[in-house]
This record gives C-alpha cells, sequence and structure tokens, in this order.
C-alpha cells in the first residue's frame, strides 16, 4: 500500500478503490487546498499544483462529480511544467455542503473524506443555537461525525449552565466548551486527534477556528482578527479551504466562515438533528398527523405538557419547510437538465441520421460511376 500517503489519510478501502478504478496505475493524491478552482494537491512527499483534465471535466455530470478539499485525486504529470492533470477520482467517505447562497440550487462542495466535523461557536453575542441545530443537519447528511466547539469560554462565567442549556436541545452530539485563546480545555479534543483521522472546522467567521488550529499546531501559523467593535462579528480571515496536517499524523480542514447555511434538500439531517420530534409524532393517532389541531397528536400534547419546547418545535418546523422547498428546487433543476439533454439527444440523432444517409447516396454514387448506369 502507499505507505507515503498514510499521513494525509489513505487507508485499505481507498487502496481498494484504487485498485477498481479505470486508472490503477495513476498516481493517487490528495487535494489540501482549493481556492475558486485552483487546486494544491499532496502525494505524499511533495507539493504541487494540480487542474482538471479536458476528459475528467466532460465527464462530469454535475457539481458533485468535481473534486474539493479532501479529495483523493488520480493524476497524470504535465509536461510542460511541474504541475499534474487530474484524470480521475476515488470513491468518497463523507461529503460536506451546502446550497449555494442565492436563489440558485447549486450544490457547493466545502470538503470531502472527514471523519469529524467540528461545530465552532463562540460564546460571545455571536452565539446562536438555532445556527448550530442548522449546521447538524448538515453535517448529519455529510457521513461525518458531528462534535460542537464552543468557544471563548473565558467570556463568560455560567459556562455549565449553557452546557446543560444546549445539551437538552441537542442530546446525540458531544459538546465541549474551551478557550483556543488561553488553550483552556484543549486537552478534551485528544480523543478526536487520532494519526489518519481528519477533521473539519466549520463556523461562522470569528468564531475562533483559525485560532483553535494554532492552538493544536501551537504556533500562529494562521492569521486571526479581532471581531468588529460595532456588531461584534468575525472577519472573513480564512477565504479558502486548506487541509493541514498536525505532527501526531491528524489532518486538519480549515474552512471559510459561513454565516449563510443553506439546506440541501436532504430529509435524514433534520430528522436525525430533531430526533426526538420524530419520535413524539410516531405516536399521532394519524399517520399523516400535520400537528396543527387534530384529535390525538401527541406533538401538541407535548407541547402543552411541556415536553417539548415551542422553541425548539418552531426550529424543527422553519428548518422542514426550508429542507423541502431546497429539494423542491433540486427536482426542478433536474428535470430542467434532462429536458435539456433530451433536447441536445434529438439534435445528435438529427445530425447522425443526416450523415448516415449522406454516406449511403455517397455510396450510391460511387456505384453508379463504377457500373456506368
Amino acid at each position: 500500500m502507499h505507505s507515503n500517503l498514510l499521513k494525509l489519510g489513505w487507508n485499505d478501502k481507498f487502496h481498494q478503490s484504487l485498485d477498481s478504478s479505470d486508472f490503477p496505475q495513476a498516481i493517487p493524491a490528495r487535494i489540501i487546498r482549493e481556492d475558486r478552482g485552483q487546486y494544491t494537491i499532496h502525494t505524499g512527499d511533495n507539493t504541487a499544483p494540480a487542474q482538471l483534465s479536458g476528459s475528467f471535466m466532460n465527464a462530469a455530470q454535475s457539481q458533485l462529480d468535481y473534486p474539493t478539499v479532501g479529495d483523493w485525486v488520480l493524476l497524470q504529470p504535465m509536461e510542460s511544467n511541474n504541475g499534474f492533470l487530474v484524470t480521475g477520482m476515488l470513491d468518497r467517505n463523507s461529503l460536506f455542503m451546502r446550497q449555494s447562497a442565492g436563489k440558485t440550487s447549486d450544490d457547493q462542495l466545502l470538503a470531502a473524506n472527514i471523519d469529524y466535523l467540528f461545530i465552532i461557536s463562540g460564546l460571545d453575542l455571536d452565539f446562536n443555537p438555532r445556527r448550530i441545530q442548522r449546521y447538524l443537519s448538515l453535517v448529519y447528511n455529510s457521513g461525518a461525525q458531528p462534535v460542537i466547539i464552543l468557544n471563548k469560554s473565558d467570556l463568560v462565567d455560567d459556562q455549565d449552565q449553557i452546557l446543560e442549556q444546549l445539551s437538552s436541545q441537542i442530546p446525540d452530539a458531544p459538546i465541549h466548551a474551551i478557550s483556543a485563546l488561553y488553550q483552556h480545555g484543549i486537552e478534551g479534543l485528544e480523543q478526536y486527534l487520532i494519526p489518519g483521522t481528519t477533521i473539519a472546522l466549520s463556523g461562522s467567521s470569528g468564531a475562533g477556528k483559525s485560532s483553535l488550529i494554532n492552538a493544536l499546531l501551537d504556533e500562529q501559523r494562521l492569521k486571526t482578527q479581532a471581531n468588529r467593535e460595532d456588531d461584534n462579528r468575525g472577519r472573513h480571515t480564512t477565504t479558502w479551504r486548506e487541509l493541514i496536517m498536525l505532527e501526531n499524523g491528524t489532518c486538519i480542514i480549515d474552512l471559510p466562515g459561513m454565516r449563510e447555511l443553506q439546506l440541501t434538500g436532504d430529509e435524514a439531517g433534520v430528522s436525525k438533528t430533531f430526533a426526538d420530534i420524530k419520535s413524539i409524532s410516531q405516536q399521532c393517532r394519524f399517520r399523516n398527523c400535520r400537528h396543527e389541531g387534530e384529535p390525538g397528536c401527541a406533538v401538541q400534547e407535548a407541547l402543552e405538557t411541556g415536553e417539548l419546547s415551542l422553541e425548539r418545535y418552531s426550529q424543527f418546523t422553519k428548518l422542514s419547510q426550508e429542507n423541502a422547498i431546497a429539494r423542491k428546487r433540486g427536482k426542478k433543476k433536474v428535470v430542467q437538465k434532462k429536458r435539456v439533454s433530451n433536447k441536445y439527444a434529438e439534435k445528435e440523432s438529427f445530425f447522425k441520421d443526416v450523415s448516415i444517409q449522406f454516406r449511403k447516396n455517397n455510396k450510391a454514387k460511387r456505384k453508379y460511376n463504377l457500373d456506368g448506369y
């Protein structure tokens, strides 16, 4: 097996994927940086620039077929310079993505082949449990394990109370309170820093992702900035996606800060984030209960007794509706793509028929000239 790639997270599954690929003799490498379509790869020995080959781009049918940070790709050296051409990509273990900001339904790939995703939230004026629930909905869809990191614990006196309240709203994900600036509570994260493991850090600008990475590296490698004084919001310090290796063999992916986090339409993430509500709804008298006053509604009963808080149920309803809209937009996009595809298929079929008929006519003319008819 490619032992020089082990420090980048290479394992038997990727090795088997390489053997079964169309390019088993190609050079495997991992994408460690992406910045506006420009890629940097690591072969286990060296880093180098890479670009997608024409055949790779022609074979791609959607944004999901393009690589992102953390992906394992197959390379071919470029003769003109020291870079590489990406000719293929290995199967992913996980993929963290969101729907692009705005009214489009395009998917934005953020990081691939990650084991843990740290959701970083600052314990300052930017602390927002609802945003954490939104992140969780996407992380559960990715295939990675979510870990909630509450940074800037040095700014609050009621840390235990905040942890207790958040744990009641998010019962299934581990939560850690730390201060990356003063390196308090960092030792609680060592259980995730396993050689060959990949961890992605995500959260709003100013939450302290770069500060946490500097603390894990034990050096000030990444630039950090203070939050704005007028509204305490963070400034965009990281503007690209990058994989950084710790000395112990753990890979850390630093993601830019995100304030707008649109859901992708995958229902599983919302269901798992609000598993308690899903469990309660299964006790409703009617299977298609909409929880809007129907008799025997277990959800309404839980709201009345206080078993379920109105705030949590409102957030569940909001994300479910938003997810349904995203799913509908995604289906509409697929239909439009099929229409375009069918249009070009019909045009291609037409020109193919014309070409066949043209060859038949030429063949008939040659036969006429040879036989003298």
